[in-house]
């Protein structure tokens, strides 16, 4: 029997806020199955970024237990856990966090010459994403060149490049219009669909996104409840 992709086991997490402290993650637990495409939803504040930051190995919980197949991240340093982030997982943000010096083409092969390939295979292999993703013919301009949703199909690209089995997006339609954001919801859609590897897991504070998903689950008061879709 498969190993789920991550797995979570009573995560917990608080900050120091003067001479108190504030609760974030109350315990968690949580399993993302091979090609899922599952949504966190809550409100602004409910510790959702705080959440995928750690399941991206970005922070480190307080307490608790984070698996990734095989792989338990709290046995991992931080240069590990650098060097397995890069390998094993692809993020997509709200803000696209491109390199505004560089071209598309450039963002996206920089992302995999750093994971070890090649100049060469990792041009090729960045092309070929942006072809796919519709940006055939603006590889050559730089972010600023490109509207807000070939930016984040660029960004999507990027975090594709190393074929990560976790995906991770951050509000990824938050800055589009309702249109172009239906674009990239449809993109994810496609993605789950043509490679069964890839698992996707999303934050968002959107009701309708969350609906999209194969499964939902709600942030609520620092632990996972049921989520409503009748709301």
């Amino acid at each position: 029997m498969n190993k789920p992709v991550l797995y979570l086991q009573d995560v917990r997490k608080s900050y120091k806020v003067g001479n108190g402290e504030l609760k974030v993650l109350k315990g968690v637990d949580f399993t993302l199955e091979q090609g899922e495409w599952v949504c966190i939803y809550g409100a602004s504040g409910s510790g959702k970024t705080t959440l995928l930051n750690i399941i991206g190995l970005l922070e480190r919980p307080d307490s608790g237990k984070i698996c990734f197949g095989d792989t338990d991240a709290s046995k991992l340093s931080r240069s590990q856990a650098a060097k397995f982030r890069s390998r094993e997982i692809g993020f997509v943000f709200q803000s696209y966090h491109l390199l505004p010096e560089l071209t598309i083409l450039e963002n996206v092969a920089i992302s995999g010459r750093l994971n070890g390939l090649s100049a060469s295979k990792a041009q090729k292999k960045a092309a070929e994403l942006l072809t796919s993703l519709g940006l055939k013919e603006r590889m050559k301009h730089r972010p600023s060149e490109l509207s807000g949703g070939e930016q984040q199909r660029a960004a999507i690209a990027r975090a594709l490049i190393n074929d990560p089995p976790l995906l991770l997006a951050d509000e990824p339609t938050g800055n589009l219009d309702p249109h172009t954001g239906e674009e990239i919801l449809q993109l994810f859609e496609n993605m789950r669909k043509s490679n069964p590897r890839l698992s996707i897991l999303m934050i968002t504070h959107n009701h309708l996104i969350a609906n999209r998903a194969n499964r939902a689950v709600e942030l609520n008061d620092g632990v996972f409840t049921e989520f409503d879709k009748r709301r």
